[in-house]
């Protein structure tokens, strides 16, 4: 497979999302490209997931989450979890009936 610079480093196929490894981009001398990429991904997450929120009535589920991004159960957690360390949610149960609220 070859991709030119020009190309969004985010290849979709059927229910994966794949970002180009930063070698590829470097031997494309497009190291910006990658870092672009990746770190637009991490911020827009966020925004989604307490967009979401908002509009539930202060609250999502992990569930919630890997529908919204199109990601497995253990990254939405991983993102949930982010989210929550920078104090933005609170994590309310356990298990199946767990859900991140928003803090106020």
């Amino acid at each position: 497979m070859v991709f030119d610079s020009r190309e969004k480093a985010t290849v979709r196929g059927k229910s994966r999302a794949y970002i180009l490894s930063a070698k590829v981009y470097r031997e494309q001398d497009n190291i910006v490209g990658y870092v672009r990429q990746t770190g637009i991904d991490s911020v827009k997450y966020e925004e989604l997931v307490l967009k979401l929120a908002k509009k539930q009535g202060g609250y999502v589920t992990r569930d919630n989450v890997s529908e919204l991004l199109n990601v497995n159960s253990s990254q939405a957690y991983r993102v949930l979890k982010k989210i929550a360390n920078n104090g933005k949610l609170v994590l309310v149960g356990k298990g199946r009936t767990a859900r991140y609220n928003l803090v106020k």
